[in-house]
């Protein structure tokens, strides 16, 4: 490097010399640079190797990220023009990328409101430390750097069009009665436009719509409730497509306008269906979860137990026994929240106590979810997740259906899946300047043998406190089993013994699954990844071996029971709090029948899929850090392997030890260990199927899962 202007050697260690030379020091060319913070034994190569915070290191992460995206050096560069003139920014694109980046000039803190308007809809995502910021509205974009600071952003996502944002045109509204009574917008020439032109063009542009691939051939809106003294009603719609069959959504709708219309436009959301013509003047019919009155509204049936009729039978509110406590004083107006990421349902937080859950997509009989949370709260049986605290039903011609579980909110440090991630960041960080000793990598040993054995000082001292944490999380997901598993006299959650048919039928799905979707596998070889078909072509070459390994199960007789389970249990349907875990969702999964999501099963079908979140993990996180470092992917393979045996034995020991005795545990060793590894199939399947149709590079993660359980090397 250069000091004062000559020229000196690198410091590459502490040792002597500065690692240089061997030579005496006092016959060296140049002398050693001996200042007490510029000095080798301080500043050196191999310290700033292990340090992954040096300049060295982020040097390379920033060279890295240079390399990886060629719209630095081969996309076209738009200047953008903020106010504060100490910030530069500006957008660069290729054919396929496009990066925003910003820069303070200044050696001061600087704000800065950027003009995205024509980039609504995409999420920016920090490109050094792989971070979504918050999604780009219609709005200016407010960020604040620090002195000299700056930001490079790899922007997701597509814009979404204007007229997709906004209300129809002017003579495609509905009119409101002046009496304000919702029948005249369910009836008439307002419901013949509804169900023929507006609702067919609106719902599939909803994420909580499931059959966007479908054709819809018809919409009708079935039933539907005004809610009382809040301008808004709840519709029930039947959804008929050209092929397959019906579904049935929940959609509440509220007239905005004034304020309330413009807040609702500005937040991006594509919840504004068209035009509407009000006795308060010119609207608009939107998602009335998007409307504060009515989603006050909302609560209030709750919280009151009251009931609203509908046109063929009754919308009723719920209230749990611990309402009044988790609500507070009526008289005290909570603020009204909404989740920016929606699945398959909508959220409505009610300041920092409640959560409402509106499940849009329809069937007849309870839900899950509510029946659940109901059964653990108001039996005390196990403390760690929301408390219930009432809900909606709909009783009609065809039963009781579930339309909304209303929860206490729970304070935390977000989702198990994404305080995972940035866990694993950290230790790959840690990792990547060292390759893994050959005495530490990961041996092929069975689910029962994990779950024996104590991780190895120095797997302890690499992976740190995420071990403690993930012990803590087995023995919670134990003692929510032992409380499903409490419902004696109650056939609903009553225990049943898992017989030899019920492990026969569970073979024979599993054997059935694995065939179909190796035979898809086998077709899809071509457009695989080159490395990825290796495993793929093992795998299919592997698959009777999987058949075997599961007829050892057909007629197994463990002694144990069957009980309600959570049915959806991975990483993403817990938080983190404090030094403890909150467990979220017993809905099962979602795309499933309702009938089969409330059937009993064996608790360890819940253990195999955290067993395979902890896998994802391992290996996304992995993806993530080589996106940014790619020339550190081979070194720290082995690495991630290590992490996902040991949180996976860990997570496996502390599961058995606080389960042991209860009667969903098989008495036979054998039994429990080739349960946990069928159920474990059964999940890695369903990931390579869901791989192969959405994301053919993943392909690897599921297939990494099942080689392994055929004793393949990792």
């Amino acid at each position: 490097g250069d000091r004062n202007g000559v020229r000196t050697p690198m410091q590459w260690s502490a040792d002597r010399n500065a690692g240089f030379s061997r030579a005496t020091p006092a016959r060296l060319y140049s002398p050693l640079i001996l200042d007490p913070v510029y000095g080798f034994d301080a500043l050196n190569v191999e310290a700033e190797q292990s340090d992954p915070s040096s300049l060295l290191n982020w040097m390379r992460n920033l060279i890295g990220v240079r390399k990886l995206f060629r719209v630095f050096g081969r996309g076209s560069v738009e200047f953008l023009h903020p106010s504060n003139r100490k910030v530069l920014a500006y957008l660069r694109r290729s054919a396929d990328e496009q990066v925003l980046c910003v820069a303070n000039l200044s050696r001061f803190a600087q704000p800065v409101e950027l003009d995205l308007s024509p980039l609504a809809g995409m999420t920016p995502v920090e490109m050094l430390g792989y971070v979504d910021f918050p999604k780009i509205g219609r709005a200016p974009y407010q960020l604040t750097l620090g002195p000299y600071g700056f930001y490079w952003f790899e922007l997701h996502g597509a814009p979404v069009p204007i007229e997709t944002r906004s209300a129809a045109a002017p003579e495609e509204a509905v009119v409101l009665p002046s009496d304000g009574r919702w029948n005249g917008m369910f009836e008439g020439r307002n419901a013949s436009f509804l169900e023929s032109v507006i609702l067919p063009g609106f719902l599939p542009k909803q994420r909580w719509f499931g059959s966007k691939a479908r054709q819809i051939a018809r919409v009708e809106i079935r039933d539907w409730a005004q809610l009382r003294d809040a301008g808004a009603a709840v519709a029930i719609v039947d959804v008929s497509y050209e092929s397959g069959s019906s579904e049935t959504y929940l959609l509440p709708l509220a007239i905005a306008v004034g304020a309330e219309l413009d807040r609702i436009r500005e937040s991006g959301a594509s919840g504004v269906l068209c035009n509407a013509t009000t006795p308060a003047g010119t609207g608009a019919l939107v998602d009335a979860t998007l409307d504060d009155g009515a989603c006050t509204a909302l609560l209030m049936l709750i919280t009151s137990g009251g009931e609203v009729p509908t046109r063929d039978g009754v919308i009723r509110g719920v209230r749990g026994t611990v309402i009044d406590d988790l609500r507070g004083p009526q008289s005290e107006s909570l603020p009204i929240g909404r989740r920016s990421a929606e699945q398959s349902n909508t959220s409505v937080r009610y300041g920092d106590r409640l959560i409402l859950k509106v499940f849009r997509r329809l069937e007849p009989g309870p839900n899950p979810d509510f029946e659940l949370s109901q059964f653990l709260t108001e039996r005390k049986a196990f403390t760690k997740t929301p408390q219930f605290a009432g809900g909606l039903e709909y009783v009609g011609t065809r039963g009781t259906t579930t339309l909304g579980l209303l929860q206490a909110l729970a304070t935390n440090q977000g989702d198990g899946w994404q305080w995972t991630l940035e866990e694993l960041d950290r230790y790959f960080e840690r990792c990547a300047a060292q390759a893994l000793a050959i005495g530490e990598r990961v041996g092929q040993r069975s689910t029962l043998a994990l779950a024996e054995l104590e991780p190895t000082p120095f797997a302890q001292d690499a992976i740190g406190s995420y071990l403690d944490a993930v012990a803590v999380l087995g023995k919670t997901t134990a003692d929510m089993h032992q409380a499903l598993a409490s419902g004696a006299g109650d056939p609903v959650f009553a225990p049943e013994p898992l017989t030899s048919q019920d492990l026969a039928a569970l073979v024979a799905k599993i054997s059935d699954d694995s065939r179909a979707v190796f035979d898809e596998l086998k077709r899809d070889l071509a457009r695989l990844p080159d490395d990825v078909v290796d495993q793929a072509a093992l795998a299919i070459g592997r698959r009777r071996r999987l058949t075997d390994r599961l007829e050892r199960l057909r007629t197994a007789e463990g002694n144990a029971v069957k009980t309600r389970i959570h049915g959806d249990y991975h990483l993403g349907q817990i938080l983190r709090v404090e030094n403890d875990f909150v467990i979220l969702d017993f809905e099962g999964e979602p795309a499933r029948p309702l009938a089969q999501r409330r059937t009993k099963d064996s608790p360890l079908k819940d253990v195999a899929g955290m067993i395979r979140s902890l896998s994802y993990a391992a290996h996304t996180g992995l993806l993530n850090f080589a996106a940014r470092r790619p020339d550190d992917l081979a070194r720290l393979e082995p690495w991630a392997a290590l992490w996902e045996q040991w949180a996976v034995a860990v997570f496996l020991k502390s599961y058995r030890r606080a389960a042991a005795g209860s009667a969903f545990v098989p008495t036979d060793p054998t039994v429990f260990e080739a349960l946990v590894e069928a159920y474990v199939l059964e999940r890695a399947i369903y990931e390579l199927r869901y791989e192969l149709n959405s994301r053919p590079s993943w392909v690897r993660i599921p297939l990494r899962g099942i080689l392994a359980l055929l004793g393949e090397p990792r």
